[in-house]
């Protein structure tokens, strides 16, 4: 997930890294050793498991992770074990705070249909004491209000990211996903902290007075998939920028569908505090102006923009390739969206810009006095 980033890193020189770095042989026969021991660990944890020459790591995990919840559970190491990248990859997700006193285990049960099942592992360190719980994050922050449903509805939890507070404290905030129904989604930033040996929800998110420990966003996922962005623009839902310290939330409209503009929340050091709904930092001010993003697709030298300026009123905006939003755009026009065949049309002088529809796709063209001189379909980022 993700662009932004509230993770504070070490920085070391090349020199360093590169004395210090060992050899791909040396890196191969370490993961394979991890992966081995982690076989063993899980093995024990679930004893009833066969011992078949044809046994992987897939075996000892199924569709509930048994061995992995009895390993986490009977085990305080597992909160600082560093489990291997092919089983983070291929059978759960496993998301660790910075200074590692926190770690969330995430996994798809194959139950719920459209609906997905998440499991979750909540493990945390207080002190010298390191507490595991096979329950949601929600029922660990809010155990009074998760008690009365039959379900314990977890969700697909892939980042922490560890704000330092002036207090001397350290906040956590992570980014959930639950996936409502195959066209409608939740995600959320939910804050926590580790106090008197609990993890509890802090309520840092301020706004018009109100305090809360999430911030929701609900939306619909087709028309940003399909329509807006093509498949791009999941890494721009939430954002940090470190610069001005301010985060910033997607909003939606009245039926839930996303418009690229953004709740923004400064860090004061303590909490984060509602400032204005506005543009997102990472295109340039020019461009602020809009109701809605239109379209934003790639060709092979172009990165393009259509806003909704209001009504049929369109603005094409261009880059080229190598370029970011945030750099002046090379070319803003004006025109319209023809309804009929769901194309854009700009013009200037003797010039025209058509963005027109192409198999799933879009294809931009220019035409000068009436004859193509580039065109150029929709290319996924490389």
């Amino acid at each position: 997930m993700k662009a932004y980033s509230l993770l504070y890193l070490s920085l070391f020189s090349f020199a360093a890294l590169s004395a210090c770095k060992p050899s791909a042989a040396a890196q191969a026969k370490k993961i394979k050793e991890m992966e081995k021991k982690e076989l063993k660990m899980l093995k024990e944890a679930k004893p009833e498991i066969s011992e078949s020459e044809g046994d992987t790591i897939e075996d000892y995990y199924g569709t509930s992770r048994e061995g992995l919840i009895n390993w986490v559970l009977t085990d305080t190491a597992t909160l600082s074990y560093p489990f291997t990248r092919s089983i983070e990859k291929n059978y759960v997700t496993i998301a660790t705070s910075d200074d590692n006193l926190l770690r969330i285990y995430s996994w798809n049960t194959g139950l719920g249909g459209t609906m997905i099942r998440w499991d979750n592992l909540v493990q945390y360190k207080s002190g010298d004491e390191v507490k595991s719980a096979h329950h949601s994050l929600d029922m660990q922050l809010h155990p009074q209000d998760s008690t009365e449903s039959e379900i314990d509805y977890c969700s697909l939890i892939d980042t922490i990211y560890t704000r330092p507070c002036t207090d001397g404290s350290m906040l956590y905030i992570a980014y959930s996903y639950f996936r409502i129904s195959g066209d409608y989604s939740l995600r959320s930033l939910v804050a926590m902290q580790i106090e008197d040996g609990k993890l509890v929800a802090a309520p840092r998110f301020v706004r018009q007075g109100k305090r809360a420990d999430n911030l929701r966003l609900e939306h619909t996922v087709g028309d940003w998939y399909f329509l807006s962005n093509l498949g791009e623009g999941w890494n721009w839902l939430f954002q940090y920028d470190e610069k001005t310290q301010n985060l910033y939330v997607a909003t939606t409209d009245s039926i839930n569908s996303l418009i690229d503009r953004y709740d923004i929340y400064h860090f004061n050091g303590t909490d984060f505090v509602y400032q204005k709904t506005d543009a997102p930092f990472w295109l340039h001010p020019q461009l602020h102006n809009y109701e809605r993003l239109a379209l934003f697709f790639r060709t092979k030298d172009y990165m393009i923009r259509i806003d909704n300026l209001g009504g049929e009123a369109m603005r094409y905006a261009s880059w080229k390739k190598g370029k970011q939003m945030s750099d002046k755009p090379d070319l803003v026009l004006t025109g319209k969206f023809i309804e009929k065949d769901g194309s854009f049309i700009f013009s200037e002088g003797s010039y025209r810009y058509l963005v027109v529809p192409d198999t799933y796709k879009y294809m931009l063209k220019v035409q000068h006095n009436g004859k193509t001189i580039l065109q150029q379909p929709q290319e996924a980022e490389e």
